[in-house]
């Protein structure tokens, strides 16, 4: 039960950072709401945000690198049990030290000149920490990525 535990904790750490934060954030026109913004968000707090999610970037390079650690060990042909249950516990961690620097970091913000309103912390929240989540077009491929047509373009 112990095993199981954790496994959930760490589960639910990550799922829990991949929602509300990630390192990256970009700028919106100051007062625009709508899809992907911060609700009448100044640019001021546009900018406490990013700086907010600048501060976060070393905790989440480590979450993301102890998360491919584990998907390497859980899709390798040969199943070391011990080293995924090490790399469960690593990712725990540093998990546990992302949310509580976010924590720590957000609080920072709300006590500040620029603190979001209930409107916008939702918002943001909602967006996984990047104001502009769902803007933009289709994107394209990988760099380096094969044509999706194959015919060479």
């Amino acid at each position: 039960m112990k095993n199981i535990s954790r496994t959930s904790i760490a589960l639910v750490l990550a799922v829990a950072g991949i929602a509300f934060f990630s390192p990256a954030i970009y700028g919106q026109a100051p007062g625009r709401g709508g899809r992907g913004g911060l609700p009448g968000a100044t640019a001021q707090q546009l900018q406490a945000v990013a700086e907010m999610n600048s501060a976060l970037a070393a905790q989440s390079s480590a979450v993301t690198a102890t998360r491919d650690e584990l998907a390497a060990l859980t899709f390798a042909s040969v199943k070391d049990e011990a080293a995924v249950k090490v790399a469960v516990e690593k990712l725990r961690t540093a998990e546990l030290a992302l949310a509580t620097r976010r924590g720590e970091e957000f609080a920072r913000l709300q006590a500040g000149p620029n603190k979001l309103n209930p409107e916008q912390v939702a918002a943001l929240i909602a967006a996984g920490g990047n104001p502009n989540a769902g803007r933009g077009g289709r994107g394209g491929p990988a760099a380096g990525a094969p044509p999706a047509n194959g015919r060479g373009n």
